[in-house]
């Protein structure tokens, strides 16, 4: 009776302890969590320059790419747009780049372009806000924080234009919490390259010197990495301690590649990327 006993204790406990383990190692393999987390995804494209076919067939392209990978799940998906998408930034074009956006059904944020704000510039007005609203702005999607930067003004830089203003004291504050959260950073002309001179600050010094200030923040705040157009040339580098890739181009107009634009999947902290060439 006693040994029955003994026995059943054991037996009891060892099923315990049996369930627990069995429990813990579920929640290994999910990461941790009771559930493992969805994947976020978006697209990055850049200088379509009024190339409003090549645009649509990107944003039709994208839309069945989120729909194929949610296999019929609402796991979102957004754009972000690196600028110039349009020729010399006159209104009408920006009303037609945003219809275009309206018309798809996507989440889209967008930031200017040195293109886009040629004309607001040249009669000194705000014509990128009157159509497009924000020209800089931060969001998030699950544990990730998403900042867009206006760098398109060559010559007066980060606060160059109406509707720039304080745009580098909000900079900083959005940056700091990259400490803890992270951090990836889209804006139109690259910080520097490699192998190209037409980065930001290569038409006045002035601009270059904040650049400087650029990377040091970045760097200093831990930005995981940073995306950009302008350059109509793809490529991925790490160049003075910040990860940069710079996106193909939407139009097939001064193209150094054939159009495209680039994919990114973040899972588990890890970005996936891949280039999505557009079919003639």
């Amino acid at each position: 009776m006693v040994l029955v006993l003994v026995v059943g204790v054991v037996w009891g406990v060892w099923g315990i302890w049996g369930k627990g383990a069995r429990e813990q190692e579920g929640q290994k393999e999910q990461g941790g969590q009771g559930k493992a987390e969805e994947p976020i995804r978006f697209s990055v494209m850049s200088d379509i320059h009024g190339d409003w076919e090549n645009f649509r067939k990107a944003l039709e392209e994208v839309g069945s790419s989120f729909a194929e990978a949610s296999a019929g799940k609402d796991i979102g998906g957004f754009v972000i747009v690196t600028g110039d998408l349009t020729t010399i930034g006159k209104k009408s074009e920006l009303i037609e780049a945003k219809k275009i956006l309206d018309e798809s059904g996507l989440k889209y944020y967008v930031i200017p372009g040195n293109h886009d704000i040629w004309w607001g510039r040249r009669f000194k007005s705000d014509i990128w806000g009157e159509v497009f609203g924000e020209s800089f702005m931060s969001f998030k999607e699950g544990e990730m924080k998403f900042i867009l930067v206006n760098n398109g003004d060559g010559q007066g830089g980060l606060e160059g234009l109406r509707g720039t203003e304080g745009q580098k004291k909000w900079l900083e504050e959005e940056t700091k919490e990259c400490l803890k959260v992270y951090c990836l950073v889209f804006l139109h002309e690259p910080l520097n390259h490699p192998n190209s001179l037409h980065v930001m600050g290569e038409e006045n010094p002035n601009v270059a010197s904040e650049a400087g200030e650029l990377r040091e923040m970045f760097k200093k705040y831990g930005v995981k990495e940073i995306f950009a157009g302008h350059l109509h040339f793809s490529s991925s580098y790490e160049l003075n301690g910040l990860k940069t890739t710079v996106v193909g181009a939407i139009t097939s107009e001064r193209n150094y590649q054939s159009p495209k634009f680039l994919e990114v999947e973040v899972r588990d902290g890890e970005l996936n990327k891949k280039d999505v060439f557009l079919a003639d």
